[in-house]
């Protein structure tokens, strides 16, 4: 009774206490046993020197490990952090047991600002984020994350460029094996958020292979064409030109449209229901435009020819400029136009053909080979773990956005592990990962489920390691509404 008594004590202590100080402003590491003193991320090749299909686990607070992640290093950030007031771990400067939900959003937020930094400027971040009632009302947790974080843009250096987060999507992940609810005032919920982040920076990079998530299409319909073909050279169009405008004419749009037709909508089948039959012209050849930018500036160097001076030449304002640009503000110089700039800059002819040979291609909806887009509403059922572990998000999610947004050399971080998942799709995936978790009782479940881990972890008084312990009384104390 008496080491019980005690044990309770040593919780509330627990519960007070004062958060961990590092020692001389460094972080204390524990790696295969040892102890020893240094910045986590001193040796700048401890990331770069995991193999494929390798974990780096970080124990730790979630915000001083970040702090140490090189800026611009993760290519993917798949994560799901703990819900507010929803489950609570027992342990010291956990998330999720804040006094408020507006602390818990700021808390998220914050957590958002250093994953904004480490993050390269093409990468993107998936965030799953459930929702909390309060006395019956739903408090709108998720969304309120997301308003925050894309209202915290900064302006950076002397071109007071911003930079922030941008939302593409916000993805329904719909649980066909919801969590049945015996309540009868309202709706049983049956989904949660995934808020799809990139950099909000003004050139609104983002690696995304959507190649890799196509969905192979349920119907072999094929597309009417109207027997006309995909592509025409220019003599082919021309003697085509009347043929089109004949079925355009049986194809006259008579819908409920008709004299507003700006109003129809900006759905490809809105469009060709107004526009009928139509070919455009475009290169044969798709070409980078930074490989253009690039052997024209070094042309235009040697030439010794100013931007300006070949805006005068051509008769143009700014146009000219655009081609010499390999950033976002970067744009192809028509077919007309790179043949003036040969005779002004004298290059050589290796990209006359990719840069000036066109052909006319017919715009019909029609199916891309590989599949279509997934969309924004996910169906996929809730995981279920052998070992005691409260929350596991499915495979398929990290699977889909790490398919789609890392790159096969990239790095995936999960800065709420839990589990492991999003480390062992990685590890499946053949891509590295860094793995950041403050409970040390997950360490056995994620070197289970990822295989290949590199453990690290910050060093902690073992008096409090006992997840299971503390859990119990926990419970007690709070049954006795002493906590």
């Amino acid at each position: 009774m008496l080491h019980h008594k005690r044990k309770l004590m040593k919780y509330k202590m627990l519960k007070e206490k004062i958060s961990y100080k590092s020692r001389n402003n460094k972080i204390m590491l524990r790696e295969d046993n040892q102890i020893y003193s240094k910045d986590l991320f001193e040796n700048k090749n401890i990331i770069h020197n995991l193999n494929n299909s390798q974990s780096l686990l970080i124990i730790g607070d979630v915000i001083d490990v970040l702090r140490k992640i090189p800026s611009e290093s993760i290519s993917c950030i798949v994560t799901s952090p703990p819900y507010w007031k929803l489950r609570d771990y027992y342990i010291e400067n956990q998330i999720g047991q804040e006094s408020t939900s507006e602390e818990y959003v700021d808390k998220i937020v914050e957590v958002s600002k250093e994953l904004l930094r480490v993050l390269k400027k093409d990468g993107a971040y998936f965030l799953n984020l459930g929702d909390t009632y309060l006395e019956q009302g739903l408090q709108m947790i998720p969304q309120r994350v997301a308003q925050k974080m894309i209202q915290d843009v900064k302006v950076l250096g002397k071109n007071q460029k911003k930079i922030g987060w941008l939302l593409r999507n916000q993805i329904i992940w719909h649980k066909p094996n919801h969590m049945p609810s015996p309540v009868k005032c309202r709706f049983t919920n049956t989904y949660e958020p995934i808020y799809f982040f990139t950099r909000n920076d003004w050139e609104k990079n983002v690696y995304f292979n959507l190649d890799a998530i196509r969905v192979p299409y349920k119907s072999t319909e094929k597309e009417n064409t109207f027997g006309l073909p995909e592509y025409l050279d220019e003599k082919e169009y021309k003697e085509m030109l009347s043929e089109i405008e004949k079925i355009n004419n049986k194809l006259k749009y008579n819908g409920k449209f008709k004299g507003e037709e700006v109003n129809i909508g900006a759905s490809p089948g809105g469009r060709s229901s107004v526009t009928g039959v139509k070919y455009i012209k475009k290169r044969k050849t798709e070409i980078e435009q930074k490989i253009i930018s690039e052997y024209l500036t070094k042309a235009r160097i040697k030439k010794g020819i100013s931007v300006k001076d070949i805006n005068k030449i051509l008769g143009y304002t700014y146009t000219a400029g655009h081609w010499f640009r390999s950033d976002a503000g970067g744009s192809l110089p028509t077919s007309i136009d790179w043949m003036k700039l040969k005779k002004i800059l004298a290059f050589d002819n290796r990209y006359d053909k990719v840069m000036t040979e066109t052909h006319y291609i017919l715009q019909t909806i029609k199916k891309h080979p590989k599949g279509r887009n997934p969309g924004d509403i996910w169906t996929m059922s809730t995981a279920k773990l052998s070992e005691k572990h409260f929350a596991v998000f499915p495979e398929e999610l990290p699977r889909m956005a790490i398919s789609a947004c890392c790159r096969q050399d990239g790095i995936v971080l999960d800065p709420f592990a839990g589990s492991g998942t999003t480390g062992k799709v990685a590890n499946e995936l053949g891509r590295k990962s860094i793995l950041i978790e403050l409970q040390t009782q997950f360490v056995d479940i994620i070197r289970r489920r990822c295989g290949d881990v590199k453990v690290i972890s910050l060093e902690k008084d073992d008096e409090y390691d006992d997840f299971e312990e503390n859990r119990a009384i926990g419970i007690q104390l709070s049954q006795q509404n002493r906590i």
